[in-house]
């Protein structure tokens, strides 16, 4: 395992998101409540980008066909109990934040 840098941390606001691909694997950081998350950037429905989906009270929405997941777990909320979102854990170091894959 190595850690990527993804960003700078004075660059982390409510509404970021930015796509990366490490190692072959999609993943979309945002910054929702004043929380970053990192998701694998692919619905695990339908293998959709959730780049451009909506994001409100702690849920993504795939804009595909409108899957909903939590993403403090990753669990499906709609349709219901479904395939849940892929998550990383971030690192923080130094100014920047970051994963390790």
């Amino acid at each position: 395992m190595a850690f990527h840098a993804l960003e700078k941390l004075m660059f982390l606001e409510d509404g970021y998101r930015r796509e990366f691909v490490i190692n072959g694997i999609p993943l979309l950081l945002l910054q929702e409540g004043g929380r970053p998350q990192l998701i694998r950037n692919q619905c695990p429905h339908r293998g959709q980008p959730l780049t451009h989906g909506d994001v409100s009270n702690g849920v993504i929405r795939c804009p595909g066909h409108g899957w909903s997941f939590n993403l403090s777990d990753g669990q499906c909320r709609l349709p219901g109990p479904g395939p849940c979102l892929t998550r990383y854990a971030l690192i923080y170091e130094g100014t920047q934040i970051g994963v390790d894959l």
